[in-house]
């Protein structure tokens, strides 16, 4: 009988190489698909629209800066306004720029309503950016701390 010889048993193999061929077809196929789909903008008819004078954007102000030189008397610049008058001044800055900020310096000796009346004026005016200047307070001498020795 045919069926009753001894056959070699031998271990399956897989071939790499139709694989191989198959995975380089796809891979240039998908290479050339894509670069189907890579539009550029000139492709497309687009009449952008035009202005007529552009300007540039500007960027924010500097804060102006308040001196209080006595009670009800502002210095701005080189300008002294009393407190209707800074008023005024703060609302048209505050018209040129939305977030327009302002610096209020004064002498220490001045009273807290001094700067009340100021920081009111700000508020009215509709400055919301307001700062104010100090410095440190003198160190005293490391000698004149403690006891003479």
């Amino acid at each position: 009988m045919l069926g009753e010889g001894k056959q070699d048993e031998e271990m399956p193999s897989v071939t790499m190489t139709p694989m191989v061929d198959v995975m380089l077809c796809l891979l240039i196929f998908f290479m050339v698909a894509s670069r189907l789909y890579d539009w550029d903008e000139q492709q497309f008819n687009v009449r952008v629209p035009e202005v007529g004078d552009a300007s540039p954007l500007t960027s924010r102000p500097e804060d102006l800066t308040l001196t209080v030189v006595e009670p009800g008397l502002v210095a701005v610049g080189g300008e002294q306004y009393d407190l209707e008058a800074l008023r005024g001044v703060l609302e048209s800055a505050r018209e040129a720029y939305e977030d327009q900020g302002v610096r209020i310096r004064g002498d220490a000796s001045l009273s807290f309503q001094d700067l009340a009346d100021v920081l009111s004026a700000c508020d009215s005016a509709g400055i919301r950016h307001v700062s104010l200047l100090v410095r440190p307070r003198d160190e005293p001498d490391a000698g004149a701390v403690g006891g003479a020795e």
